[in-house]
C-alpha cells in the first residue's frame, strides 16, 4: 500500500512538473476530442479521465494524441466527442498535451 501510494504521488509529481512547463513553452493549438474515458483513479475527490485529441497545429502536421486530465464532471459533460477545445503542447515532444484552459487554474 504504502509503495503504491509512494509511487502514485512521484507519478502525479511529475504531471504536474510536466504541466507546468507545457504551460509555460508549449505551443497553442486547437484540437477536437476523438474519445473520453475515466480511468476510475480520483484526485482530491475529482475523477480522472484519458482523452484521446486530434491536434490541429500551425504548422501543419496535425496529430493525435492522449492525456490524462482530472476533470469535475461539468467539464466531463461538455467534452464530447467531436468537441473543439484549446490546448497547448511540448514542442520537443509533441505528443505531451494539456487542456489550456485546465491549465490556467495550476498557476
Amino acid at each position: 500500500m504504502i509503495a503504491f501510494w509512494t509511487l502514485s504521488s512521484i507519478r502525479k509529481r511529475i504531471a504536474a512538473e510536466r504541466k507546468k512547463k507545457i504551460l509555460k513553452q508549449g505551443v497553442q493549438a486547437n484540437a477536437t476530442v476523438l474519445a473520453i474515458k475515466p480511468t476510475g483513479e480520483y484526485l482530491n475527490n475529482l475523477p480522472e479521465f484519458q482523452v484521446q485529441i486530434k491536434v490541429e497545429s500551425k504548422a501543419g502536421n496535425d496529430f493525435v494524441t492522449e492525456m490524462r486530465e482530472v476533470l469535475p464532471y461539468a467539464k466531463y459533460d461538455s467534452l464530447r466527442q467531436g468537441t473543439q477545445v484549446l490546448v497547448k503542447y511540448d514542442p520537443a515532444y509533441y505528443k505531451r498535451a494539456i487542456f489550456l484552459q485546465m491549465a490556467e487554474t495550476l498557476v
